[in-house]
């Protein structure tokens, strides 16, 4: 649009007093403008608005959005009456000083702009109830914006925000405050005065610590405080989310101290003198017969704090032994923010001491973790050690001691070197709530070695903590290592564990004993009673389910057995036959992937084993495993080897349409591989074209993501000159169509690609095809397991804690009207297992009250879910217990048809105040992320409303071995119980 083309519309504005004016796109033809009393100007692409914008007094709302004005005129000021002013997505360096004459503005929005700092007279604005300054590069705010009392809603995030002003504590109004995606290193006290705020987001900053009076936010129901480098409140209580974050806060705010409590964890391999070197270091005597640690040993040593006067530091002493068998059990227990001693004999050298192994794998466990190197046997050799390149490649290496256990060389200097070091960890000196410390204290020094959660309770409250609080502190201390109490495990909850090293004792046994060996691995009920012998039944079965939950055993099905994964043989059995076998089908496609490892600690790739045992076919060995996705009728089986000496895993899936289990079965190894924080990992997809490839070569799974996502469809195989489809190596089939398949990079790009899958088959579906039916039913399940996982990323949101998989149905089906903003409606809750969302059949059928302004706010989510819930099949089964079949088919596809009516709908009415925010592309701390934050709640809000015991249809959230979310039917549950 010219300037000509500009002045045209401002005149015939003024001409008809209008007081909507949208210049940012909507109407498509001009000559429509002496028809209508609000004026639109199509995709207009302004690069600069004329004085006379400032004639237009009686405009009330002005829309200049999507445009590339670089500034303002200032006769912007003269537009007095305005209530809504929309400035975003432009190129705005700065905002004219007579923005301040707008006081009649509520709503202002100047997102994905360029602004560095804002005048003063924003001040003025007192009328403001929403100021949206997203996506911008502001490096301080004014402390006039205190003056904007009336806010509810502001947005700073995707600044360059360094700090607020105190000012901002008096927009007591506020409910919603997102600063994330800034550059925030601390937050003021004042803060704490909003305290109507029921939304923070402070994500991605550099936070270390949080004022104690955010506590005073009651009404705070979500704070979101990832990618920080949080030291208080501890990252134990972040992870439980906001009802623990502030119960920690409120409890700092009433009464806090210092706890001078950490850990020391002593680590190597078997008879190199852990613990004489722990005896000399209490000042005990040394005992030549000291006999080997079977599991872990845990005690206390008192080191006098270095700097600070008065203070005795205590260090829990965990003394793990050193045999291999133990390794994949004792790495649940070295834990991050602790002190690491490795130990080696310097009679052997440091090759045979594998140092190397033990500082890879506290490396890939615990990557901030402090390590001292400790040679012993110094009476009896000199200690040769290449110190220098260790530390080059271990930057955790603090430092090195040679000592003799025997005599006592060097213990003083390495008692001194563990103080120095000690004193430095963040538990060391961390501020606890008073009432939870003595708790604490109370706990650790109960002599009994378990406990029911009811007397849990009970000590707790004698110390005073709150009951809402005794399940927060109960985590704290179990993440802390003191305790085992696993809170969501119906099968472990009913005890808490004390004394954790009286567990590992018990597990020891079997991981020793030759006849479980000698068995492959078979765990039987009698070799229980013989191990166990000293413990009750009750007892037994919690041991075994501790084994289950730390993934060194799972049930043998239709056998009272378990197989115990780390006594696995290491030959592997003939399973080429069976592997061979479904290629020779007919109609089979590959996937394949290769993990590159920088080291396999104990437990890979056993753990995976253990989580994956529902798809066992009963042939594994220690370090492969043949599955199947179905125990009798197989359509796909997978390979997973671990290659220990070439440090890599590979996993390979054949059948007809591999995608959903090859996927399933990444996300198990995945999270598996996501136990060790500090491993290097690089993912590879072999190249399809091998067969002309003189040697097999490999793809970078990250740049083939990269070239996704800048729409290059083709890659070159570097062995065979050959062009190779990205998405062929990415999820396994080439699209016919790219065109409208590349989403923004924010979005789920696997759930977008399978969703166009889909939209292709169905397109080209012939009836009776029953090659392409069987794809899309894969696809399906795959394109239903994206959708709800991408929905439950971080697992203490509230938006976890509800179903988010339903349907909008008219609660007078025989009466539907054309327009449905006139109807009442129902919400029919669905279970939400992948290729088969049904709905519920007792329950889970809810009256929305005020369905206009319900479905205003869940617009953009129904929009997404429906883009799923249109090729969901009307499955039936024994989870329904239909009678009449058809009815029942035709029930649901009425569902789903009156849901895409809905979606059209909405879209076309725009229900949804910010729907244009939510479909741009934004990154971060978005739009789009707050839009679906909101109908999110929205849901939550209503079925808590509606069902206060949280029935919901008999729905219950279940996390599956693969690390996914999911609020599934008595019969879908069951599938993943052990």
């Amino acid at each position: 649009m010219d300037k000509k083309q500009v002045l045209q519309i401002i005149e015939l504005a003024l001409k008809k007093q209008v007081t909507f004016l949208n210049l940012s796109e909507g109407g498509k033809n001009l000559s429509f403008l002496g028809q209508i009393s609000y004026f639109f100007g199509f995709r207009s692409q302004l690069v600069s608005l004329p004085a006379e914008i400032g004639n237009l007094t009686n405009l009330t709302s002005l829309d200049l959005s999507n445009n590339q004005l670089t500034s303002l005129p200032a006769e912007i000021g003269n537009l007095t009456n305005l209530t809504s002013l929309d400035l975003s997505n432009n190129q705005l360096t700065s905002l004219p000083v007579e923005i301040g004459n707008l006081t009649n503005l509520t709503s202002l929005s100047v997102s994905n702009n360029q602004l560095t700092s804002l005048p003063v007279e924003i001040g003025n604005l007192t009328n403001l109830t929403s100021l949206n300054l997203w996506r911008n590069q502001l490096t301080s705010l004014p402390a006039e914006i205190g003056n904007l009392t009336n806010l509810t809603l502001l947005y700073l995030s995707n600044n360059q925000l360094t700090a607020l002003p105190i000012e901002i504590s008096n927009l007591i109004n506020l409910t919603l405050l997102y600063l994330g995606y800034n550059q925030l290193t601390a937050l003021p006290i004042e803060i704490g005065n909003l305290t109507n705020l029921t939304s923070l987001s402070l994500s991605h900053n550099q936070l270390m610590s949080l004022p104690i009076e955010i506590g005073n936010l009651i009404n705070l129901t979500l704070i979101y405080l990832d990618s920080n480098q949080l030291t208080s409140p501890p990252p134990e209580i972040v992870a439980q989310g906001t009802k623990a974050i502030l119960g920690y806060l409120q409890e700092m705010l009433r009464d806090s101290q210092r706890q001078w409590i950490s850990k020391l964890l002593v680590v190597g391999e078997g008879g190199v003198g852990k613990t004489s070197m722990l005896r000399a270091l209490r000042g005990e005597a040394f005992n030549s017969e000291e006999l080997t640690t079977h599991g872990i040993d845990i005690k206390f040593l008192n080191l006098v704090h270095p700097t600070e006067p008065d203070v005795m530091m205590q260090l829990n002493t965990w003394d793990f032994g050193g045999q291999e068998i133990y390794h994949a059990t004792h790495q649940f227990f070295l834990t991050n923010r602790s002190l690491f001693l490795v130990v080696w004999n310097a009679r052997q050298g440091f090759e045979q001491g594998k140092l190397y192994y033990w500082l890879d794998t506290i490396q890939a466990l615990a990557p901030e973790s402090p390590i001292l190197l400790t040679a012993t046997h110094i009476d009896e050799r000199c200690a040769d050690l290449p110190f220098t390149d260790l530390q080059i490649k271990y930057p955790q290496i603090k430092g090195k001691c040679e000592i003799s256990s025997k005599d006592g060389q060097g213990i003083d200097t390495l008692r001194q070197l563990i103080a120095k070091n000690a004193a430095q960890l963040p538990l060391m000196g961390e501020k606890w709530p008073t009432k939870w410390l003595n708790a604490a204290k109370a706990i650790r020094s109960h002599l009994e070695k378990y406990i029911s959660p009811h007397e849990f309770g009970r000590i707790m409250g004698e110390k005073g903590v709150a009951a809402k609080d005794v399940l927060v502190l109960g985590q704290w201390l179990h993440e802390l290592g003191d305790i085992l109490y696993f809170q969501d495990d119906s099968e472990l909850n009913d005890f808490i564990i004390l004394k954790p090293q009286w567990v590992t004792k018990y597990i020891s046994q079997v991981l020793e004993s030759d006849r479980v060996r000698n068995n492959s691995g078979v765990f039987s009920h009698a070799h229980m009673e013989e191990l166990w012998q000293d413990v009750t039944q009750l007892m037994h079965k919690h041991f075994l389910r501790l084994m289950e939950k730390f993934d060194l055993c799972y049930p043998i099905e239709g056998k009272q057995d378990s197989l115990i994964v780390e006594l696995l043989p290491f030959d592997a059995p003939n399973y080429q036959e069976k592997w061979k076998e479904v290629k020779q089908r007919g109609n089979c496609h590959e996937m394949s992937i290769k993990f590159k490892l920088n080291t396999i600690p104990a437990g890979i790739p056993t753990w995976f084993f253990a989580r994956s045992h529902r798809f066992s076919t009963g042939i594994h060995w220690r370090t492969g495993a043949l599955l199947a996705d179905s125990p009798t009728e197989a359509k796909h089986l997978a390979l997973v080897q671990a290659f220990p000496h070439e440090r890599y895993l590979q996993l390979t899936v054949r059948g007809p349409c591999p995608q959903n289990f090859f996927a399933l079965l990444k996300d198990g190894i995945e999270v598996t591989l996501a136990r060790f924080p500090g491993l290097k990992i690089e993912r590879f997809i072999p190249c399809p074209c091998r067969a002309n490839c003189e040697q097999i070569f490999e793809f970078n799974y990250e740049n083939l993501q990269k070239r996704y996502e800048k729409k290059r469809a083709k890659i070159e195989c570097q062995k065979g000159m050959e062009d190779v489809s990205v998405t062929e190596l990415l999820f396994g089939f080439e699209m016919m169509n790219l065109q409208n398949v590349f989403p923004s990079p924010q979005s789920n790009i696997s759930l977008n690609v399978l969703l166009a899958r889909l939209d292709e088959l169905e397109k080209h579906q012939l009836k009776g095809q029953e090659k392409i039916l069987s794809t899309s039913s894969e696809l399906l399940k795959l394109a239903q397991l994206k959708y709800t996982n991408d929905l439950t990323r971080e697992r203490n949101k509230i938006e976890s804690y509800c179903p988010k998989v339903f349907v909008i149905i008219p609660r007078d089906s025989n009466n539907r009207q054309k327009n449905i903003f006139g109807q009442r409606f129902d919400l029919q809750l669905y279970c939400e297992a992948p290729g088969c969302w049904h709905p519920t059949q007792e329950g889970g059928l809810y009256e929305i009250d005020d369905p206009p302004q319900w479905l205003k706010t869940m617009a953009p989510y129904i929009n997404n879910l429906v883009s799923v819930l249109k090729f969901a099949a009307p499955l039936a089964g024994p989870w329904l217990g239909i009678v009449n079949l058809p009815d029942y088919q035709e029930k649901f596809k009425n569902h789903t048809e009156f849901m895409k009516e809905l979606a059209n709908q909405l879209k076309e009415s725009k229900g949804h105040d910010d729907w244009k925010l939510a479909t741009t592309d934004a990154s971060g701390d978005s739009n789009l992320e707050r839009i679906r934050g909101a109908s999110l709640r929205t849901l939550h809000q209503l079925l808590v409303e509606k069902d206060e015991k949280q029935y919901w249809g008999g729905l219950r959230k279940v996390l599956t071995p693969e690390g996914h979310y999911l609020w599934l039917c008595e019969h879908h549950a069951k599938e993943y119980e052990r």
